[in-house]
């Protein structure tokens, strides 16, 4: 009895542990997609995207707002929420040191579980028929937000999610052309 107990959970953990990263995905797409949306309001009213000379994952540099930081003047901690995908092990919402309680405050940073695309990178400040990536899953060295790959967010509104090598860096040299075309299965 008791070594059919045992087989039947070694069978049913890692079923469980596989749909719950399935539900994490998920959640990060959908808070992809509600920065996108943000994305367009700023658009509108700013008439340009918050792209910036500088890549990363900040949302408030000690002294402004930077990045896509810029969509949450106005709109504040409520929708800082939707910065941080659910499956990040870095840069969570309640980091003591870098977490959304330090957003707007003088001399602490704000740091999301998303990667910026900066202007080098070839980061669109205008919306044009050609989908580009926007913003993308932290995925390199030291920390993943999944496994298997990254979730993108495109210009279009479109969120996806591409598979990628343990190898590939968001912060590598031609990540964001390889997001753009949907060649990242060709880099290493």
């Amino acid at each position: 009895m008791g070594v059919i107990v045992g087989l039947l959970v070694g069978l049913i953990l890692p079923a469980l542990s596989r749909a719950r990263e399935h539900a994490r995905v998920t959640a990060c797409k959908s808070n992809l997609r509600q920065i996108g949306q943000a994305t367009f309001v700023y658009y509108d009213e700013e008439g340009s995207l918050p792209a910036e000379n500088y890549t990363g994952y900040l949302l408030w540099d000690s002294s402004h707002y930077v990045l896509y930081g810029k969509l949450l003047q106005g709109n504040g901690r409520r929708l800082a929420r939707v910065f941080y995908c659910p499956s990040a092990r870095e840069f969570g919402p309640y980091d003591w040191d870098t977490g959304i309680q330090n957003l707007g405050v003088t001399n602490l940073i704000t740091a999301a579980s998303y990667w910026s695309r900066s202007l080098q990178q070839g980061a669109p400040t205008h919306l044009t028929a050609e989908s580009k990536a926007l913003l993308a899953d932290l995925f390199d060295d030291s920390f993943a937000n999944h496994s298997a790959g990254v979730n993108v967010l495109c210009t279009d509104g479109a969120v996806r999610f591409e598979a990628v090598t343990p190898a590939w860096r968001v912060s590598g040299l031609n990540a964001w052309n390889a997001l753009d075309t949907g060649t990242i299965a060709a880099l290493p």
